[in-house]
């Protein structure tokens, strides 16, 4: 190996040991990736608690719902009896938005519903 070509590999040594930080997952690079978009608030989503012509949340592809619902709602029956507790059925099953912040109704409804394929 001359000495050009040691020259060469400790360069490369080098900003490889400078950027691994970065390309790591502990590192910066998610500081370069895209910016989560913002989500929007309830007023500007036009958001309400109950559906609109049959369009509600539970049915829209934003929609993210809480965790075991779909095993909740299956140990209850047709009449919903296991929901008279204090806590009341809208606030049990609230889930997420990918648009709309805060907690959301399954049966709510928003300007950007968009019906599940």
């Amino acid at each position: 190996m001359n000495r050009r070509q040691a020259l060469k590999m400790l360069g490369a040594t080098v900003v490889a040991s400078l950027l691994y930080p970065l390309l790591t997952k502990e590192g910066a690079v998610r500081s370069w990736a895209a910016p989560r978009p913002q989500k929007v608030d309830k007023k500007a989503a036009l958001y309400q608690s109950h559906p609109e012509a049959g369009k509600m949340c539970m049915n829209c592809r934003h929609f993210i719902p809480p965790e075991g619902m779909s095993s909740m709602m299956g140990g209850m029956g047709q009449n919903m009896e296991g929901m008279n507790d204090s806590m009341g059925m809208g606030r049990m099953m609230e889930g997420a938005c990918t648009i709309v912040e805060g907690p959301i109704s399954p049966m709510g409804y928003c300007r950007f519903y968009e019906r599940k394929s």
